[in-house]
């Protein structure tokens, strides 16, 4: 078992920056772990933190049921709450396999061959999307593309820019205290694939992830982050001169601000319509564009998710899921600043980057980002 589980980790690893595929073959050799260290685990020690994850599952899954009329696919729906409910559950493993089986000098070894491989792997998608950003055709993907924004490998901007917001704010606390890291990657390499990185988020032009990333970079360093902030705006500066409609169309966007602000608004309303379970778990877009109709609310053409992972939440699992999610962040957040370590200084600035990509962005709810999310989550309870 011990060596599915580094297995599973390196297709993780792989896969993060990737392919949802290899993230889903993650979880198909995560569970017959979570199956056989299960009934030995001290469940005394299971952290506050997981039974609100564990709880939100549940709420996520009476949200489906108890509106099973108006899903159109209730299993579909209820399969999705797998990120979480493993998410929860893989500490189990991750706990034996970290602090049983392996001797510090065997774990540190590990860690450094998983981060290794995620940084030489989203470097790669990078540079593809890079490619497809600059040419229009992504070498990787071995398609054409859009090469109005950087989508990485992905192909979905929302989905690449936020997670190469959230790998760009570990990558810049590594580098802070890259003395404390070094054993585990080369200042020069981490350094450098960084760089990478940011160049990519700046290119994927998705705002949200802009605003991510400079809000956890403030729990980093203030001035490092006035630096790139700087930085960032000579890169717009230039921009604009190289294309003088760039800000109008990659920074402004009237018209996707206005879809939010309805979206916004008609999550609200079906908070007020369903208090308590809310539409169900996945299930406000499909209604998303007869609530806007129904109480005039703006852009009642565009029928998107929420846009906001709270407000999706509140509309598709009620008061209970938001109590849930609530619970789950701030017994994370808790558990977090008790460490007092290196671990502190890599995951606040992570959960601050999480929840600013939130404010803009449904992420909890997206296959890629979610795995992104309780990987970082899981492992920084257990390590």
């Amino acid at each position: 078992m011990p060596h599915l589980i580094f297995v599973a980790l390196v297709i993780l690893a792989l896969g993060l920056l990737t392919s949802i595929s290899l993230m889903a073959g993650f979880h198909l050799l995560l569970i017959p772990t979570i199956l056989f260290y299960a009934p030995k685990y001290n469940w005394k020690k299971f952290p506050k933190s997981g039974w609100a994850l564990l709880s939100l599952s549940v709420v996520l899954i009476l949200s489906v049921l108890a509106n099973h009329g108006l899903v159109a696919k209730p299993m579909k729906n209820i399969f999705k709450v797998k990120y979480y409910l493993l998410g929860a559950l893989s500490i189990i493993p991750l706990d034996y396999y970290f602090n049983q089986y392996l001797n510090p000098e065997k774990r540190d070894r590990v860690l450094k061959k998983l981060w290794v491989i995620l940084l030489v792997s989203s470097s790669l998608a990078t540079l593809s999307g890079l490619v497809g950003y600059f040419t229009g055709f992504n070498p990787l993907r071995m398609v054409k593309v859009q090469n109005a924004r950087n989508g990485g490998v992905f192909g979905m901007l929302m989905t690449y820019g936020h997670s190469i917001a959230w790998l760009s704010v570990l990558s810049v606390a590594s580098c802070v205290h890259s003395r404390k890291v070094e054993k585990f990657i080369s200042s020069r390499w981490l350094f450098m694939s960084t760089s990478i990185s940011l160049i990519g988020l700046f290119t994927s032009h998705v705002r949200g992830a802009w605003i991510a990333f400079f809000a956890g970079c403030a729990f980093i360093n203030k001035k490092i982050t006035a630096v790139l902030l700087g930085l960032c705006l000579l890169g717009v500066v230039g921009a604009q001169v190289y294309n003088p409609n760039f800000f109008e169309t990659q920074i402004l966007r009237k018209t996707s601000n206005e879809e939010r602000v309805g979206s916004w608004l008609a999550a609200i309303k079906a908070f007020e319509e369903k208090p308590v379970l809310g539409y169900g778990y996945l299930n406000f877009e499909p209604y998303s564009r007869e609530i806007k109709e129904r109480y005039h609310l703006p852009a009642a053409y565009f029928g998107g998710h929420t846009h906001n992972d709270t407000l999706e939440i509140l509309a598709t699992s009620g008061a209970l899921g938001v109590i849930c999610f609530i619970l789950w962040v701030g017994f994370w957040i808790l558990e977090t600043l008790r460490r007092k370590d290196l671990g502190t200084k890599l995951v606040i600035p992570f959960i601050v980057a999480f929840l600013a990509s939130g404010l803009t962005q449904v992420t909890f709810n997206d296959g890629e980002n979610a795995f992104f999310l309780m990987i970082v989550y899981a492992l920084s309870v257990v390590l």
